[in-house]
């Protein structure tokens, strides 16, 4: 993109003047919140599990992906060198190719969207909280990851992949890279050949952060799927949801074991376990509470140590015939009070900082412990046991849970029983896909306790299964589900959330009208797509933003990651302070200009503004870049019009305005906003809105 703006004009660059150099050093270091560390904290937002679709050869005794969606972008060297000749140049002009585009060597660190372990140890010991959060992250990017490999190919991963003799070579956590956004490494490797010989042999260096035990920090990985006979993923079986009888939501796929049974990441070696005792071995030895796990519903689960060695096999295991239900021993994998921050540990791109901007302070109780929430559940099993046995039907499960979240309202002096009753209500909506009511239940969860908003409807959002909706015509075109699935998807975008942002977009979609006159599955479905996108183009962003922060007068750093911001994310406000530090002059000198603009100015200048990036974005070949200029040219069009007295002026700025195709918005922010208007609903603070729901929540329960 920064050569596109070099050729328009066949300019030169220019030495960036002492001025610029000045006000960074003043930015700095000035007092209170300024525009750099407003720059660092668009970025240290939480991030998410990644996802994009790759290509691969049909096989069936591997477990590839399959071809990628229409208008995923890969992250691929190939796909570079085209973005780098995307454009047009001024004739005699020699584009300067950025950094990001020269060819590197095959394996070599630039060429993957990760670097070797040794490079990424913290620089001190990490403590039980911080360690206990980083696996509790890497469980559910893994489950998340398994989950949309189901929602792609109907049916989990193999264990490991066979070649044509039919010997295991690699392992599903190779097959799943491109669920975890690492298409660009699971490209490189050889399905034909063992984990162990090259070019695999080299690669296991590159082992993806949810694979990492935050132990060791090696290439050998804690996260096995139960591959005992008696399990859905024994004898390599290929799992799909009709040959799991006990239900998805009822089968664990996924632990974190000790530390001893740990194996190569890509070595096609899980946990072998045929018997109770043999598992009860394996797992209870890392974390002080239990085993951190995964439903193969997604949802992760802590195994507490209260439960017997029993109950975890009866809950591993896939056949029907035992009196089983999620409910009887789940148990959320809860995060320890975290101490004050230790500059020490290192944390994820700022959770901490921007997790205690979600919690807002309220009058709503504590969650409560593991231990009482263990506690309460066998009080519940103990109670509910023969209606659950007898709830055959989805209108009996629904009934069930309906009479347990009026029971957890009434039930204001104990907060415990309360918990536990939503908790159980909600698994059973999902298994009813009873969409209002797994909202009406996710509702009371947050007017009742301190959670935030914002994950408590991430973490049951996920977890709806659209694949048991078939028989359930009347659920489709729910558009309180669009409605809020669209608020908890601009929330991540704006936490940087991209990869979450997209499932609960793909899951809202599925559930919308696929009339071919209707505008909000084709907004829904281009706004999935371009979250995929997002994600991978955030990687990039991330290593231009440290750079600057290392360097404030790398100006072609500052501009690549301020063009993400603006671009792809579509946050301006941000990203124009970046792209007025640029050496090329005609992107510094609309981005100056916009930033000079305010509302405030004549419709005049407005419409001056505007005609600059229409003609930005009428140079570029590339959708990807018209799109972005086209709908900042938009957003001063708009403000002009509503100004301007009849004239030529005014009819010059209508005709531009309305030939901006109602497709044609590019950035993320952009796109959720056009939908949310079709849908006919305002975005304008999406917290905001989801506490108000809480409060009418509240209101109804005081009713």
């Amino acid at each position: 993109m920064i050569n596109f703006f070099d050729r328009c004009l066949n300019l030169r660059f220019a030495d960036p003047t002492p001025l610029i150099w000045v006000i960074v050093c003043c930015t700095l270091t000035g007092c209170g919140a300024s525009q750099e560390e407003m720059l660092i904290r668009a970025a240290q937002r939480r991030r998410a599990p990644d996802r994009s679709e790759a290509d691969s050869a049909k096989n069936t005794k591997t477990d590839q992906p399959r071809a990628p969606l229409p208008g995923t972008q890969q992250n691929t060297a190939d796909q570079k060198a085209k973005q780098s000749s995307d454009f047009t140049s001024t004739a005699g002009s020699k584009p300067k190719l950025p950094s990001s585009a020269t060819s590197t060597p095959p394996h070599s660190e630039a060429t993957f969207s990760i670097s070797p372990i040794e490079k990424r140890q913290p620089n001190a010991a990490l403590s039980e909280n911080a360690r206990r959060k980083i696996s509790q992250r890497n469980i559910l990017t893994l489950a998340t990851g398994l989950r949309r490999h189901f929602a792609d190919t109907k049916r989990l991963p193999r264990s490991y992949t066979c070649n044509s003799d039919n010997l295991p070579t690699l392992s599903w956590r190779v097959a799943l890279l491109p669920y975890l956004g690492h298409e660009d490494l699971h490209e490189k490797f050889d399905f034909t050949k063992p984990w162990n010989v090259e070019p695999n042999k080299s690669l296991l260096k590159y082992i993806p952060d949810a694979f990492v035990s935050p132990e060791r920090f090696d290439t050998n990985t804690n996260y096995l799927l139960p591959t005992g006979k008696h399990f859905i993923f024994g004898e390599n079986r290929v799992p799909r949801e009709k040959t799991i009888e006990d239900g998805m939501g009822n089968t664990i796929m996924l632990f974190e074991v000790n530390d001893e049974l740990a194996v190569p990441w890509t070595k096609p070696m899980d946990l072998k376990a045929d018997n109770i005792a043999e598992l009860s071995a394996a797992i209870g030895g890392v974390r002080n509470d239990g085993t951190f796990a995964a439903w193969a519903s997604g949802q992760p689960v802590l195994l507490s140590n209260t439960l017997t060695s029993e109950e975890i096999f009866h809950a591993t295991t896939h056949e029907s015939g035992e009196a089983f239900r999620a409910g009887d021993i789940h148990c959320d994998i809860p995060l320890k009070a975290q101490a004050k921050s230790n500059s020490s540990e290192p944390l994820s791109h700022g959770d901490d900082t921007f997790n205690q901007k979600r919690i807002a302070t309220s009058v709503r109780q504590n969650v409560p412990s593991e231990d009482d929430i263990s506690g309460a559940q066998k009080k519940l099993r103990n109670i509910y046991v023969k209606k659950l046995r007898d709830a055959k039907e989805d209108s009996d499960k629904t009934k069930l849970a309906r009479s347990m979240l009026s029971d957890a309202a009434k039930s204001q002096s104990d907060p415990v029983g309360t918990y536990v009753m939503q908790t159980a209500a909600m698994r059973l909506a999902l298994e009813t896909v009873d969409i209002d009511l797994l909202l009406a239940a996710i509702d009371q969860r947050i007017a009742r306790f301190d959670v935030d908003p914002y994950l408590e409807h991430l973490n049951w959002l996920q977890q709806i299964s659209a694949s048991r909706l078939k028989p359930r015509t009347t659920t489709l075109g729910n558009k309180k589900l669009s409605e809020r699935a669209l608020i908890v998807a601009y929330i991540g975008i704006m936490e940087n959330d991209f990869s979450q942002a997209e499932q609960v977009i793909g899951i809202a979609y599925q559930f919308t009208s696929k009339k071919k006159d209707d505008l909000i599955p084709r907004l829904m479905n281009k706004l999935r797509v371009s979250l995929s996108a997002a994600e991978n183009r955030f990687k990039e962003a991330l290593s231009d933003l440290d750079t600057y922060r290392k360097n404030p007068d790398d100006a072609e750093a500052a501009t690549k990651f301020g063009m993400f911001l603006c671009f792809t994310k579509g946050d301006w406000d941000t990203g124009l302070a970046l792209l007025n530090k640029s050496e090329n002059k005609v992107l510094q000198e609309i981005a100056h200009k916009d930033q000079q603009t305010a509302a405030n100015s004549t419709a005049l200048e407005h419409a001056a503004l505007a005609d600059m990036w229409w003609d930005l974005g009428e140079r570029a070949k590339s959708l990807s870049h018209r799109r972005p200029c086209r709908e900042r040219a938009l957003h001063w069009y708009l403000q002009a019009y509503q100004q301007l007295p009849d004239s030529l002026d005014r009819i010059h700025v209508k005709s531009r305005i309305e030939g901006i195709d109602s497709l044609e918005v590019g950035s993320l922010v952009a796109l959720s906003q056009q939908l949310a208007r079709v849908m006919r609903f305002e975005l304008s603070n999406p917290r905001s809105q989801l506490t108000a729901t809480v409060r009418s929540q509240q209101t109804n329960d005081d009713d």
